[in-house]
């Protein structure tokens, strides 16, 4: 690896400061670093399990007394952070919703870092560039933006959870009285909010943490499409209505992490408008496929929706962490969140206004520079890219005689297992080989898939939000899955 600052450092590197010559100096270092790790990365393993020499050394660190030239501190993470990654920088990585992160994005970083603003409060131009890039991720997904507001948050899990919030407020103020006053142990009816079978479970963790508990949420079953029932959750509603409850939400999902599916979106509006019901929307992982024309009419009514969850450390390639909540009703956002009334003539509110978060890191810069780096069409090719990808690895194993086709389509996840003609007739002994296949398909070093349940079946799963990955990167997981699978049954034969 390239060194060329090393000979500039002539006073040690220690402390909370360091003087100009050698912050600049070890900058060099460090870029150097990055570059050689995003360089090589096709050419080292896409996980490798941490040795136990690696894992002693990283539980038995002591707290430094004092402290140690930043030098040092460079060489151990070289050493024993960098090579043991989760892997989902590499193209070949297909195990969960986690992208690369794009260049962009990480170069920027430093200067959130130096810069260090509290995007929660004061005015300032963090502050004031999110408020642009949350309409930008607007206008990304077909969100309407007059009156709405939006505002980053860590990600999907906390975007759902801020979403519910503002749907609760909502729902309280319709029915006369203030849940931020009253809490939930008045004598109002019980909330009741509705998921389909294939919702994620950050949803149900939103619900708890708001004090409804988890009887609150109602699971409306799928179609064979996996799409929420329209219909099935009419009944459910009428049913809890008859029962005494206060149906107040649909939680419906735009690219579900199962399988990808979107659920009907204009129909669940449709549907809401006439019950009167807060339709919100989990777009962490798929919300951004509206991007790609061959799937966009699947979006059609989320420009109706209340409220959308995204996140941008999927398929915006955003390095982690990075979502943004979104709220048709900007007004009601703020009444969930606020602690302070609007004032005559007010500028635009601090950003702490519509979150739980007071303290906020400057996550606006990086989407903002990848947006501006890619623009629409970049991204768009890249989405549309990874969906294409996926109708290939399909296609793949549709061919393949020891691979069964699960799940596939619209978007970029694709389900399948190894399945030998001798053993499709053992269920059970199937779901064990494929239970055990991703865990030797990530030892091998060559790619990366995770196992998952579907339908009774332990099946494999390929998500691909890389945006790059190769055409003949699907061959190498198709590949090592087929030999990896005859490993499998060779040694317990």
């Amino acid at each position: 690896m390239e060194d060329r600052a090393a000979n500039r450092i002539t006073k040690t590197s220690t402390g909370l400061s360091l003087e100009e010559a050698q912050l600049k100096a070890l900058s060099y270092r460090i870029m150097d670093t990055v570059t050689a790790y995003l360089s090589d990365i096709r050419e080292r393993p896409v996980w490798q399990a941490m040795p136990d020499d690696v894992r002693k050394a990283l539980r038995e660190q002591e707290l430094p007394a004092e402290g140690e030239p930043f030098e040092q501190t460079l060489t151990f993470l070289q050493q024993m952070i960098l090579p043991y990654p989760q892997g989902n920088g590499h193209p070949c990585f297909a195990g969960w919703i986690n992208s690369a992160p794009a260049h962009a994005g990480i170069l920027v970083q430093p200067l959130a870092a130096a810069m260090n603003p509290n995007c929660g409060i004061g005015e300032h131009a963090g502050q004031e560039l999110e408020r642009r890039v949350v309409q930008w991720i607007m206008e990304l997904c077909g969100f309407p933006t007059e009156g709405s507001a939006g505002v980053f948050v860590s990600g999907g899990s906390e975007a759902n959870f801020t979403c519910l919030q503002a749907a609760r407020q909502w729902a309280a103020q319709a029915d006369g009285w203030n849940v931020r006053l009253e809490g939930l142990q008045g004598m109002h009816k019980p909330f009741v909010l509705y998921q389909s079978d294939q919702g994620h479970f950050s949803v149900r963790k939103s619900v708890e943490a708001m004090g409804l508990g988890r009887n609150s949420i109602h699971i409306i079953p799928s179609t064979p499409s996996l799409q929420m029932d329209v219909k099935r959750l009419r009944e459910q509603i009428n049913k809890d209505r008859a029962a005494g409850l206060r149906p107040f939400c649909v939680a419906a999902t735009a690219g579900t992490v199962e399988t990808g599916a979107i659920d009907p979106l204009d129909e669940l509006a449709n549907l809401c408008a006439e019950q009167g019901l807060w339709l919100h929307v989990d777009g962490a992982y798929g919300a951004f496929g509206i991007l790609d024309e061959q799937v966009a009419h699947l979006y059609k009514g989320i420009e109706r929706v209340d409220s959308l969850a995204t996140d941008q450390h999927k398929w915006l390639s955003v390095p982690i962490d990075c979502g943004c909540a979104l709220v048709r009703n900007g007004a009601v956002l703020r009444d969930a969140f606020s602690v302070t009334q609007p004032g005559p003539g007010e500028h635009d509110p601090w950003l702490s206004e519509y979150t739980l978060q007071r303290t906020r890191r400057f996550r606006a810069l990086e989407v903002w520079a990848i947006i501006r780096s890619a623009g629409r069409a970049g991204l768009t090719r890249a989405i549309a890219h990874n969906n294409q990808l996926a109708r290939l690895l399909a296609e793949r194993i549709k061919n393949e005689p020891e691979l069964e086709l699960i799940a596939a389509e619209p978007l970029s996840i694709v389900r399948f297992r190894y399945a030998p003609a001798h053993l499709r007739s053992q269920p059970t002994q199937l779901n064990h080989l494929n239970k055990a296949l991703a865990h030797e398909i990530q030892q091998r070093g060559k790619a990366f898939l995770t196992s998952t349940q579907l339908q009774g079946k332990e099946v494999l799963r390929a998500c691909l939000v890389n945006y790059l990955s190769t055409e003949a990167d699907m061959h190498t997981i198709i590949d090592e899955t087929i030999s990896a699978g005859h490993t499998l049954v060779s040694r317990h034969s």
